[in-house]
């Protein structure tokens, strides 16, 4: 909240105060109340005041101390020769003119100098207490980018307490402004809290209308229009959210009925008997679901409590609404009810060749069961993809703005065509496999003869496991794939349009910036100047160290056939040479600016160049080919590669004055692109599920043959052979299903990247266009923990078999 600039009256600034302490929001913090003087004349000179009691907390003291008066920014001191003690003469700009049109002249008014204190521009970073008055030492936005304005000087920044700064208003006749800022108490909002304080901001400005002030006050809010669009994106990334949740449902209830059948194999024995006794498929199926329904709640409960770690942890926001809570609970509940009903379902379907249930129309049922449905999956994806739509720009509302999404087709399409071609191929590689263990009769050693026959046997269970396997590899490496997809294709947009990782503009106008010490081999010195005049087009300029430049700068080879690197070595050459993003043609040109006289380039055209503005071609040149009033008009930056948060503590130990410290990689943050980022983190937590769901069949797989694997074992021994055999036949069952399962599982989810990898760039229009990314290490790390799985898992088993007791399991035998 801004007061009037007028002359000041301290009884009236009181008031306004007391005004808003007493129609202020709940919700909302304590105000800072900041009285500004902008452009005021000191001596020669101008400068910005600022008044805040609690400022001496927030800036480093050089020299002087506590006391009523004025500290200065240290180069301000140095520049003209000041130290605490000192004085400095303020001339009025408040102009009063008496009844008969005569002007009234105030004389200056001298202040004491009490402290000197590091100027707020050497720190790359804003201390928070500053934030609402930055501009005041920092420039606005587009004097901070070099844009239009940048011409316009940065005034110097004094401070002084309140007290002090109305003595000083008061007394020197300066139009003052007084700011009442007020952030939420806590920045740890739910988007209904939001809403909430947004609505109270909304009453507390209108009740403010209503005072005396109502006419000499400027009211600026931006929560308002934020709680909004949050509301809005919410609404919009449903789309995109509910097709990887039903497709995180399907891939934990496929183990759900792998879990079912493989019940029914685990206890024949006594499904037999219980059938005997009269108990039909129907009860078996329900006896099943009671007896897994303690496992299944535990399951709810854990799957509820992981997600909540997952969102505080990975998630856009560790805060969670009540509402939010409400809802994840129904869906957990949903997932249990559907989980027990699936199991119940398969375990009594697959318990009705034992109850001799079958019917005459069994020979239907298994002439229906060898027609291949899944195909219906393949043309359900088909018929989505042309018909589920493109948008991935969304206009929100016309006070909202727009926001980027990824169309649903990319994430459904994609699941439904892999689930389709596991299935599918699991029932091709199920009849593949007793064909072929059926016409092979011989093989070379005894471990493959057994393997043989027991794939055999159990060829709808291992390829079963191979496909509970594939499924959800395929869907957490394609997910992994796009989510690196996106973020790669943004992060080097980012980094293309603001020129390296980070690029730091300093205040020194028409200065070379020296790089510092710490930043050698990282850092290349760039001078900016836009509206330059080449031939009849304008350009934004960069004089550039050609030695350097193409090091630090961001490139990449899809950009142009020419690389920025072979470019930029003739820039050194007698001869002036330029280098001019399109749509410049390659040739002579002529450069103007100001009264420095025309410069002839010889141009090298480029499709792009780093660091473009406005729409308008780069050029660049050597620094050595512009004119002084070029170098004076620049705009110093220094281009660094790096891990911002080096170079951010190497700046401030260097001491250079930073008007703003840009770091490609929050481009898009607080923007329209940011919301996609947590679609795909979304996705991204989906691949959590791969190891738990392939561990859990796996395991599900092992139980249901422990008791055949133990009769096995057992003859094995009665007919000579070594113990060692039943060890390679485990690793041999065990490791074939599962790494070929994750192997098919890599194969489908590259497959399906490369399919849709223009559909993954956000902004088709940027160069340089999809950055196609896959976790290779993830995927290698991957095989390897499952392989590394398979092996653990058969030697524990087989060192559980060596204990089983012979006489025990004969016995058992029927």
């Amino acid at each position: 909240m801004i007061a009037p600039e007028r002359p000041v009256d301290p009884t009236v600034l009181a008031a306004a105060v007391a005004q808003e302490a007493e129609a202020a929001a709940e919700g909302l913090g304590d105000p800072a109340v900041t009285l500004v003087s902008a452009e005021v004349a000191v001596g020669d000179n101008r400068v910005n005041i600022a008044g805040r009691n609690g400022f001496e907390g927030h800036v480093q003291r050089i020299a002087g101390g506590p006391g009523h008066g004025l500290w200065l920014p240290d180069r301000f001191a140095a520049e003209h020769g000041l130290r605490p003690g000192d004085t400095l003469t303020i001339s009025p700009n408040v102009e009063e003119w008496s009844a008969d049109n005569v002007r009234r002249v105030w004389e200056p008014t001298a202040v004491p100098v009490v402290a000197i204190y590091r100027d707020l521009r050497e720190r790359s970073g804003d201390d928070p207490f500053w934030c609402g008055i930055s501009t005041l030492y920092r420039g606005d936005p587009a004097q901070q980018a070099g844009g239009l304005g940048s011409d316009v000087p940065v005034l110097d920044l004094l401070l002084a307490d309140r007290a002090t700064m109305l003595a000083v208003a008061s007394g020197a006749h300066i139009r003052t402004a007084q700011r009442i800022e007020r952030a939420p108490a806590t920045i740890d909002l739910t988007a209904p809290e939001a809403t909430r304080l947004a609505a109270g901001i909304t009453a507390m400005h209108d009740q403010l209308r209503t005072t005396a002030y109502d006419d000499r006050i400027l009211y600026r809010t931006a929560l308002p229009p934020l709680a909004g669009r949050a509301a809005l994106v919410e609404r919009e990334l449903r789309g995109s959210v509910l097709p990887i949740s039903a497709g995180g449902l399907l891939v934990g209830l496929s183990v759900v009925m792998a879990a079912g059948a493989f019940w029914v194999r685990r206890r024949e024995r006594e499904l037999i008997v219980l059938a005997t006794f009269g108990a039909t498929a129907r009860w078996l199926g329900v006896k099943a679901a009671l007896e897994a329904l303690p496992a299944l709640a535990a399951g709810a409960v854990g799957g509820w409590g992981l997600a909540g770690l997952l969102v505080a942890q990975v998630g856009p926001s560790s805060d969670v609404s009540g509402a939010a809570l409400v809802q994840s609970m129904l869906a957990a509940a949903a997932a249990f009810l559907a989980a027990t009903a699936v199991l119940g379902v398969t375990a009594g379907v697959a318990c009705r060749p034992l109850t001799g249930e079958s019917t005459p129309r069994a020979r239907v049922r298994r002439r229906l069961a060898a027609v291949p449905w899944e195909l219906l999956l393949l043309a359900a994806a088909a018929g989505y993809w042309f018909t589920g739509g493109d948008r991935s720009m969304v206009r929100l509302a016309s006070q909202y703005g727009t926001m980027v999404q990824i169309p649903g087709k990319l994430l459904v399409v994609p699941m439904l065509a892999m689930l389709c071609l596991c299935v599918l191929g699991a029932r091709l590689a199920t009849a593949a496999v007793r064909r072929r263990t059926r016409t092979t009769t011989t093989a070379r050693s005894a471990v493959r003869l057994l393997y043989r026959r027991r794939l055999r046997h159990s060829a709808a269970a291992a390829v079963t496991l191979a496909l509970i396997t594939a499924v959800p590899v395929a869907v957490a490496v394609y997910g992994a794939t796009a989510t690196r997809t996106v973020s790669a294709t943004l992060a080097a947009q980012a980094r293309l349009g603001a020129g390296s990782d980070v690029v730091i503009t300093l205040a020194e106008p028409g200065a070379v910036p020296a790089v510092p010490a710490a930043l050698r081999g990282r850092a290349t010195p760039v001078l900016r100047v836009d509206y330059v005049q080449l031939d009849d087009r304008q350009v934004s300029l960069l004089a550039v160290d050609p030695a350097t430049f193409a090091d630090i700068a961001f490139w990449d080879d899809r950009l142009d056939d020419t690389t920025l690197a072979e470019a930029t070595r003739g820039l050194g050459a007698p001869v002036k040479a330029a280098i001019a993003s399109a749509p410049v043609p390659d040739g002579a040109a002529t450069m103007t600016f100001g009264a420095d006289p025309p410069v002839d380039l010889e141009v090298t055209s480029l499709s792009t160049l780093p660091a473009p503005r406005g729409g308008y071609p780069v050029l660049l040149v050597d620094r050595a080919a512009v004119g002084q009033e070029v170098l004076a008009r620049a705009v110093p930056q220094l281009w660094v590669r790096g891990d911002p948060a080096p170079i951010r503590a190497a700046v401030d130990a260097a001491g250079l004055r930073v008007v703003s410290f840009s770091v490609a990689g929050d481009r898009h943050a607080s923007t329209f692109y940011q919301p996609v980022t947590y679609t795909f983190a979304y996705l991204s937590a989906l691949s959590l599920l791969t190891a738990t769901v392939a561990m859990v069949g796996f395991l599900l797989y092992l139980e249901s043959r422990l008791r055949v694997l133990r009769r096995g074992y057992v003859m094995l021994r009665l007919m000579g052979l070594r113990s060692a055999v039943q060890g390679w036949l485990l690793l041999a069952e065990f490791a074939g299903s599962l790494v070929a399962g994750c192997a098919a599982g890599l194969g489908l989810a590259v497959t399906a990247a490369v399919a849709v990898r223009d559909q993954l760039n956000v902004d088709p229009a940027a160069p340089p266009g999809t950055v196609l990314s896959f976790p290779w290490s993830v995927m290698a790390g991957l095989l390897t923990a499952v392989g590394c799985f398979a092996v653990l898992v058969a030697v524990v088993t087989h060192w559980r078999l060596t204990r089983s007791r012979i006489s025990e399991v004969l016995r058992d035998i029927d």
